[in-house]
């Protein structure tokens, strides 16, 4: 795996929703499968929502999309969801409960619903080139 060195802060937050069908412990469960080291945790009653400002947190999305051959996909949906220095992904909620990265391109592609990854940088370029060059 590439290293990358960013010149400035990265803030990566992610958030997903509880369904009454659904254990908050599998849903932070699911997260961790997918996101290292980000700490998630039950806040406002029914959402999941942990932070990291360690790239070390994407390695896993890192692996998968390239094993998957999904840079394209993925590369696509950063720039179209791209706001100044911010841009976010969604992630197949049932797919990251087994440890598999699934980029999904609408919340309706997970019946759960889906789990949004939030990127700040303001190196967003470089990020973005890392993750899916």
């Amino acid at each position: 795996m590439k290293r990358l060195s960013l010149n400035s802060n990265l803030e990566l937050v992610v958030n997903t929703h509880v369904n009454t069908s659904e254990s908050p412990i599998k849903v932070i469960h699911a997260v961790t499968n997918v996101i290292s080291r980000c700490s998630p945790e039950m806040k406002y009653g029914n959402q999941v929502i942990g932070k990291s400002v360690n790239i070390v947190s994407l390695d896993i999305i890192y692996e998968q999309i390239r094993s998957r051959s999904a840079q394209n996909v993925l590369r696509r949906i950063l720039i179209g969801n791209r706001t100044k220095n911010t841009t976010w992904f969604f992630l197949n909620k049932q797919a990251a409960s087994v440890g598999v990265v699934a980029i999904i391109e609408n919340e309706q592609e997970s019946p759960l619903g889906p789990i949004r990854i939030t990127l700040n940088c303001e190196d967003l370029d470089t990020l973005i080139s890392w993750l899916v060059d």
